[in-house]
């Protein structure tokens, strides 16, 4: 896992190592997949979101894209 990004608590890094991880325990996704998926579960987890099933059932959701929280889409 990437070290961790400034001003991210411990907290909130725990959190998106553990689901971010729970997500590609199985399968071999690509490291860009993956720092996608990091950023995604980072956003919903500084949004609010604390739950781990949530996190991974909606990062699973995204399919790995990357997703542009100004507009709200997946590029």
């Amino acid at each position: 896992m990437a070290p961790r990004p400034p001003g991210k608590n411990s907290d909130e890094h725990a959190i998106v190592e553990r689901a971010v991880r729970r997500l590609y325990q199985r399968m071999h996704a690509d490291r860009h997949v993956q720092e996608n998926a990091e950023a995604l579960v980072s956003y919903l987890v500084k949004s609010g979101i604390r739950d781990e099933d949530d996190l991974v059932e909606l990062a699973s959701i995204a399919n790995g894209k990357r997703y542009d929280p100004d507009n709200g889409s997946f590029l």
